[in-house]
Protein backbone atom coordinates (compact mmCIF):
# COMPACT_ATOMS: atom_id res chain seq x y z
CA UNK A 1 0.00 0.00 0.00
CA UNK A 2 1.16 3.70 -0.79
CA UNK A 3 2.32 5.99 1.66
CA UNK A 4 -0.83 8.66 2.41
CA UNK A 5 -1.02 11.38 0.96
CA UNK A 6 0.29 14.91 1.64
CA UNK A 7 3.10 13.38 3.37
CA UNK A 8 6.83 14.73 4.44
CA UNK A 9 9.00 15.32 1.28
CA UNK A 10 12.19 13.49 1.66
CA UNK A 11 15.06 14.66 -0.55
CA UNK A 12 16.88 10.93 -0.94
CA UNK A 13 19.07 12.08 -3.63
CA UNK A 14 21.42 15.44 -5.33
CA UNK A 15 18.78 17.83 -6.29
CA UNK A 16 18.89 19.02 -9.81
CA UNK A 17 17.24 22.23 -10.88
CA UNK A 18 15.83 22.41 -14.97
CA UNK A 19 16.87 25.29 -16.54
CA UNK A 20 12.87 25.89 -16.89
CA UNK A 21 12.66 25.67 -13.05
CA UNK A 22 15.57 28.03 -12.40
CA UNK A 23 13.75 30.73 -14.91
CA UNK A 24 10.50 30.57 -13.32
CA UNK A 25 12.03 31.14 -9.82
CA UNK A 26 13.71 34.08 -11.11
CA UNK A 27 10.25 35.07 -12.58
CA UNK A 28 8.96 34.86 -9.13
CA UNK A 29 11.86 36.53 -7.90
CA UNK A 30 12.75 33.96 -5.59
CA UNK A 31 16.43 33.23 -4.71
CA UNK A 32 17.63 30.01 -5.39
CA UNK A 33 18.59 30.57 -1.18
CA UNK A 34 14.87 30.99 -0.39
CA UNK A 35 14.18 28.19 -2.57
CA UNK A 36 16.09 25.98 -0.53
CA UNK A 37 14.81 27.39 2.39
CA UNK A 38 11.28 26.95 1.27
CA UNK A 39 11.65 22.94 -0.01
CA UNK A 40 12.72 21.98 3.16
CA UNK A 41 9.57 21.32 4.59
CA UNK A 42 7.53 20.63 2.05
CA UNK A 43 5.29 17.87 0.92
CA UNK A 44 4.22 15.72 -1.63
CA UNK A 45 0.47 15.77 -2.55
CA UNK A 46 0.65 13.53 -5.77
CA UNK A 47 2.81 10.98 -6.39
CA UNK A 48 2.90 8.48 -9.80
CA UNK A 49 5.27 5.83 -10.62
CA UNK A 50 6.57 6.66 -14.10
CA UNK A 51 5.50 3.87 -16.47
CA UNK A 52 8.59 1.67 -18.38
CA UNK A 53 11.08 3.22 -15.76
CA UNK A 54 12.23 1.10 -13.05
CA UNK A 55 13.05 3.42 -9.75
CA UNK A 56 11.47 6.39 -10.85
CA UNK A 57 8.31 8.39 -10.14
CA UNK A 58 6.86 11.63 -10.51
CA UNK A 59 6.08 13.94 -7.40
CA UNK A 60 4.05 17.30 -6.79
CA UNK A 61 5.57 18.59 -3.71
CA UNK A 62 3.65 21.86 -2.03
CA UNK A 63 6.42 24.51 -0.45
CA UNK A 64 4.53 26.96 1.67
CA UNK A 65 7.70 28.33 3.71
CA UNK A 66 8.56 31.31 1.29
CA UNK A 67 6.47 34.58 0.65
CA UNK A 68 3.60 32.34 -1.61
CA UNK A 69 3.12 28.95 -2.03
CA UNK A 70 4.73 27.10 -4.61
CA UNK A 71 4.16 24.17 -6.61
CA UNK A 72 7.11 21.71 -7.82
CA UNK A 73 6.94 18.85 -10.07
CA UNK A 74 9.67 17.20 -9.32
CA UNK A 75 11.18 13.38 -10.99
CA UNK A 76 12.72 10.97 -8.93
CA UNK A 77 14.89 8.68 -10.47
CA UNK A 78 16.29 6.24 -7.84
CA UNK A 79 18.64 4.58 -10.33
CA UNK A 80 20.50 7.67 -10.89
CA UNK A 81 20.20 8.86 -7.33
CA UNK A 82 19.04 12.27 -8.64
CA UNK A 83 15.78 14.40 -7.83
CA UNK A 84 15.21 16.56 -10.77
CA UNK A 85 12.88 19.54 -10.19
CA UNK A 86 11.49 20.03 -13.93
CA UNK A 87 9.38 23.06 -13.12
CA UNK A 88 8.35 25.00 -9.86
CA UNK A 89 5.06 27.54 -10.06
CA UNK A 90 2.55 29.50 -8.37
CA UNK A 91 -0.83 27.33 -7.81
CA UNK A 92 -3.65 29.18 -8.88
CA UNK A 93 -6.45 29.43 -6.46
CA UNK A 94 -9.68 29.16 -8.57
CA UNK A 95 -8.08 25.67 -9.65
CA UNK A 96 -6.51 24.18 -6.31
CA UNK A 97 -8.62 24.21 -2.60
CA UNK A 98 -7.52 26.76 -0.21
CA UNK A 99 -4.72 24.80 1.48
CA UNK A 100 -3.44 23.95 -2.58
CA UNK A 101 -3.05 20.30 -1.61
CA UNK A 102 -5.88 19.20 -3.76
CA UNK A 103 -7.59 19.84 -6.84
CA UNK A 104 -10.76 21.28 -7.50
Amino acid sequence: MADPLPRPKVWRHRKLISEHAFDKLRLLDCTLAEFETAIESAEIIEAVELPGASGAAKELVLAIEWTRPLHLVVVVDDDRAEERIVTVYEPDPQRWSGDYRRRR
